[in-house]
């Protein structure tokens, strides 16, 4: 692997790893424009059609999982917390980091480049939607023989009933 390669490789799954939780984009668009509170960032991310193209499923965030993401983003450093004092209760507020709100901008040619190839993603949507939206999924990746054939491989995870322990 070149060095290109390994920083190539490293940095999308940086991006991937930071980025990649279900929640995390959804809440990212719902700050862009600036702070909300939780009960505005609930609301806001439950008005998209999240996965509705890459699922049967209809994805609804609950105030626990948005609690424990927002907790998990500002860990990250994703999103920053402010208290105003000035009210009583204290109104909490959550908002971009700035850099995160340049990795947005940097986006924008991706999410270009996703328009110029709808035929790409409905293939792939379709795809995901087969498999009941595990597009992620190891169970569902098959290998390729010496001939370049596809063999179906097998899952060695305990926690998978269809595939051997181990």
């Amino acid at each position: 692997m070149t060095e290109r390669d390994d920083r190539v490789l490293r940095g999308v799954y940086d991006l991937k790893n930071l980025f990649g939780d279900k929640w995390v984009p959804a809440i990212m668009v719902a700050l862009r424009d600036g702070p909300l509170r939780r009960v505005e960032i609930l609301s806001t991310v439950n008005s998209y059609s999240i996965d509705e193209n890459w699922s049967d499923k209809h994805a609804v965030l609950h105030d626990s999982i948005l609690a424990r993401t927002l907790k998990k983003m500002r860990e990250q450093g994703i999103i920053l917390r402010e208290s105003h004092t000035e009210t009583f209760p204290p109104e909490v507020t959550y908002s971009l980091n700035p850099e995160v709100v340049e990795v947005l901008t940097l986006a924008e040619p991706l999410i270009a480049w996703t328009e110029k190839h709808p035929e790409l993603l409905a293939q792939a949507q379709a795809h995901s939607r087969q498999n009941n939206g595990d597009a992620g999924d190891l169970g569902d990746v098959t290998e390729l023989d010496g001939a370049g054939d596809a063999v179906p491989s097998v899952d060695h995870r305990p926690d998978r009933a269809d595939g051997p322990a181990g």
